[in-house]
Protein backbone atom coordinates (compact mmCIF):
# COMPACT_ATOMS: atom_id res chain seq x y z
CA UNK A 1 0.00 0.00 0.00
CA UNK A 2 2.95 2.63 0.69
CA UNK A 3 3.91 1.93 -2.81
CA UNK A 4 0.83 3.78 -3.72
CA UNK A 5 1.15 7.04 -2.17
CA UNK A 6 2.55 8.77 -5.06
CA UNK A 7 -0.06 7.56 -7.42
CA UNK A 8 -3.09 8.41 -4.95
CA UNK A 9 -1.75 12.09 -4.02
CA UNK A 10 -1.30 12.96 -7.82
CA UNK A 11 -4.90 12.84 -8.15
CA UNK A 12 -5.54 14.66 -5.05
CA UNK A 13 -3.89 17.25 -5.64
CA UNK A 14 -4.83 17.30 -9.48
CA UNK A 15 -8.34 17.43 -8.68
CA UNK A 16 -8.28 19.71 -5.03
CA UNK A 17 -6.02 22.08 -7.40
CA UNK A 18 -8.27 22.62 -10.40
CA UNK A 19 -11.71 22.40 -8.30
CA UNK A 20 -11.55 25.81 -7.34
CA UNK A 21 -10.64 27.30 -10.93
CA UNK A 22 -13.11 25.25 -12.35
CA UNK A 23 -15.55 27.05 -9.77
CA UNK A 24 -14.85 30.69 -10.69
CA UNK A 25 -14.97 30.21 -13.70
CA UNK A 26 -18.08 28.67 -14.31
CA UNK A 27 -19.47 31.48 -12.38
CA UNK A 28 -17.73 34.29 -14.47
CA UNK A 29 -18.76 32.28 -17.88
CA UNK A 30 -22.50 31.56 -16.29
CA UNK A 31 -21.51 27.84 -17.24
CA UNK A 32 -23.18 25.33 -15.47
CA UNK A 33 -20.73 22.56 -17.11
CA UNK A 34 -17.68 24.43 -15.40
CA UNK A 35 -19.72 24.39 -11.75
CA UNK A 36 -20.41 20.72 -12.32
CA UNK A 37 -16.79 19.64 -13.18
CA UNK A 38 -15.82 21.65 -9.78
CA UNK A 39 -18.07 19.71 -7.55
CA UNK A 40 -17.22 16.67 -8.73
CA UNK A 41 -13.31 17.28 -8.73
CA UNK A 42 -14.07 18.69 -5.10
CA UNK A 43 -15.52 15.50 -3.93
CA UNK A 44 -13.18 12.74 -5.87
CA UNK A 45 -10.15 14.86 -4.80
CA UNK A 46 -11.18 14.78 -1.46
CA UNK A 47 -11.42 10.55 -1.31
CA UNK A 48 -8.30 10.66 -2.83
CA UNK A 49 -6.58 13.19 -0.15
CA UNK A 50 -7.73 10.81 2.52
CA UNK A 51 -6.34 7.79 0.51
CA UNK A 52 -3.58 9.59 -0.24
CA UNK A 53 -2.88 9.91 3.63
CA UNK A 54 -4.10 6.83 4.70
CA UNK A 55 -1.10 5.49 2.22
CA UNK A 56 1.12 8.07 3.29
CA UNK A 57 0.77 6.44 6.85
CA UNK A 58 1.70 2.96 5.40
CA UNK A 59 4.16 4.81 3.26
CA UNK A 60 5.84 5.82 6.76
CA UNK A 61 5.89 3.05 8.51
CA UNK A 62 8.10 1.56 5.55
CA UNK A 63 10.10 4.25 5.78
CA UNK A 64 14.67 3.02 5.95
CA UNK A 65 16.74 5.41 7.71
CA UNK A 66 16.64 8.92 6.93
CA UNK A 67 18.24 12.44 7.46
CA UNK A 68 17.80 14.32 11.14
CA UNK A 69 16.46 17.50 8.29
CA UNK A 70 14.08 14.69 6.95
CA UNK A 71 12.78 13.39 9.68
CA UNK A 72 11.60 17.05 11.05
CA UNK A 73 10.18 17.35 7.60
CA UNK A 74 8.15 14.18 7.62
CA UNK A 75 6.75 15.15 10.96
CA UNK A 76 5.62 19.01 9.36
CA UNK A 77 4.65 17.08 5.96
CA UNK A 78 2.41 14.56 8.12
CA UNK A 79 0.93 17.42 10.45
CA UNK A 80 -0.05 19.07 6.92
CA UNK A 81 -1.78 15.79 5.84
CA UNK A 82 -4.12 16.09 8.71
CA UNK A 83 -5.01 20.29 8.36
CA UNK A 84 -5.69 19.35 4.72
CA UNK A 85 -7.97 16.79 5.53
CA UNK A 86 -9.47 18.85 7.81
CA UNK A 87 -9.96 21.17 5.35
CA UNK A 88 -10.82 19.29 2.71
CA UNK A 89 -13.64 17.08 4.40
CA UNK A 90 -15.74 20.03 5.81
CA UNK A 91 -15.76 21.38 1.95
CA UNK A 92 -16.68 17.96 0.07
CA UNK A 93 -19.34 17.45 2.95
CA UNK A 94 -20.85 21.29 1.98
CA UNK A 95 -20.39 20.09 -1.59
CA UNK A 96 -21.89 16.72 -1.83
CA UNK A 97 -24.77 18.66 0.26
CA UNK A 98 -25.88 20.74 -1.81
CA UNK A 99 -28.30 19.44 -4.58
CA UNK A 100 -26.90 22.45 -6.93
CA UNK A 101 -23.76 22.41 -8.76
CA UNK A 102 -22.48 25.07 -6.69
CA UNK A 103 -23.52 26.12 -3.09
CA UNK A 104 -25.75 29.44 -3.22
CA UNK A 105 -25.86 30.07 0.65
CA UNK A 106 -22.28 31.26 1.99
CA UNK A 107 -20.89 30.63 -1.52
CA UNK A 108 -17.97 32.66 -0.90
CA UNK A 109 -17.22 31.29 2.31
CA UNK A 110 -17.11 28.14 0.38
CA UNK A 111 -15.06 29.39 -2.37
CA UNK A 112 -12.70 30.37 0.28
CA UNK A 113 -12.25 27.43 2.25
CA UNK A 114 -12.07 25.42 -1.74
CA UNK A 115 -9.30 28.21 -2.09
CA UNK A 116 -7.47 27.24 1.42
CA UNK A 117 -7.36 23.60 0.41
CA UNK A 118 -5.87 24.30 -2.88
CA UNK A 119 -3.38 26.43 -0.58
CA UNK A 120 -2.47 23.34 1.50
CA UNK A 121 -1.97 20.70 -1.30
CA UNK A 122 0.07 23.12 -2.86
CA UNK A 123 2.29 23.36 -0.02
CA UNK A 124 1.68 19.83 1.24
CA UNK A 125 3.13 18.89 -1.84
CA UNK A 126 6.52 21.24 -2.34
CA UNK A 127 6.86 20.22 1.13
CA UNK A 128 6.73 16.90 -0.32
CA UNK A 129 8.86 16.97 -2.98
CA UNK A 130 11.56 18.49 -0.62
CA UNK A 131 11.48 15.89 1.57
CA UNK A 132 11.64 13.36 -1.07
CA UNK A 133 13.91 14.91 -3.74
CA UNK A 134 16.24 16.99 -1.49
CA UNK A 135 16.17 14.86 1.68
CA UNK A 136 15.89 11.19 0.19
CA UNK A 137 13.31 10.35 2.68
CA UNK A 138 12.22 7.32 0.84
CA UNK A 139 14.67 6.52 -1.55
CA UNK A 140 16.67 3.31 -1.48
CA UNK A 141 20.29 3.77 -0.31
CA UNK A 142 21.87 3.74 -3.67
CA UNK A 143 19.54 6.41 -5.11
CA UNK A 144 20.69 8.78 -2.35
CA UNK A 145 24.17 8.47 -3.09
CA UNK A 146 26.15 10.91 -5.02
CA UNK A 147 26.33 10.18 -8.30
CA UNK A 148 29.90 9.64 -9.61
CA UNK A 149 30.97 12.09 -12.18
CA UNK A 150 33.31 10.49 -14.69
CA UNK A 151 35.74 12.45 -16.97
CA UNK A 152 34.49 12.70 -21.35
CA UNK A 153 37.68 12.14 -23.24
CA UNK A 154 37.23 15.45 -24.55
CA UNK A 155 37.81 16.73 -20.98
CA UNK A 156 41.39 14.84 -20.51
Amino acid sequence: MAELHPLVLDFAVALLLVAPVCDVLGLVTHREALLWTGRWNTLIGAVAAALSVLTGLAAEAALGPHSAAGEALLHIHKALGYAMLAFCLPVAGWRAGSKLPLPRRARTLYLAGSFAVAAVVLSETVLGETMVYRHGVGLSAAARAEPVVRPTDGAR
